[in-house]
């Protein structure tokens, strides 16, 4: 066997951990590059995306080992330091205030779905079960939880809807406040 095929053969022993860390650093160098290297590793991790996001953060942290409990749509952007969580343990501590005694630690495990062409913000938290809806704009450092309707702009701690999506992009449009991104 040739060296070549050897080095494509030992590709799938490398740690994912350390393919991770790899294509991170292909963020600084060439987007469109990581974006692809980063959405294949995504998906062979088991993470349910469909068509193309646009961006996603290297330092957008995905919670757990279960990456299928994460459903991202087409055209969405997901800022730096976001972060997934699909893991809730305080039920262990609400059940022991009960006056209960566990053994063991209990925990709920919720997907998160993110419908197509949504911007989520710099270091917002996505909480278990969250439903995005399609055209969603989560505003930075917004915690999200429960289903947000389509075309829904939210922002705060817990996330409140503040707006329309549309009437928004139409505000924007008339007025000219907006610039093309060179890359």
């Amino acid at each position: 066997m040739s060296s070549n095929n050897n080095n494509v053969r030992n590709w799938g022993k490398i740690p994912s951990r350390v393919l991770m860390k790899l294509v991170k650093i292909v963020s600084l160098f060439n987007h469109h590059m990581y974006m692809k290297c980063y959405t294949w590793l995504l998906k062979k991790q088991g993470m349910d995306i469909t068509g193309s996001p646009i961006y996603i953060g290297a330092s957008t942290s995905f919670d757990g080992e279960d990456y299928s409990k994460i459903h991202i749509g087409d055209s969405t952007v997901i800022s730096s330091e976001v972060r997934f969580l699909t893991h809730d343990y305080s039920i262990s501590r609400a059940i022991e205030a009960t006056g209960r005694k566990l053994e063991k630690e209990v925990f709920q495990l919720k997907d998160i779905f993110v419908g197509k062409n949504c911007f989520i913000g710099t270091r917002s938290i996505i909480m278990p079960g969250c439903h995005l809806g399609d055209n969603v704009i989560v505003g930075a450092g917004s915690v999200v939880r429960g289903k947000i309707p389509d075309n829904s702009i939210v922002i705060g701690n817990p996330a409140q809807i503040v707006g329309n999506t549309i009437e928004w992009a139409e505000k924007k449009l008339k007025q000219g406040e907006y610039s093309t991104n060179t890359y």
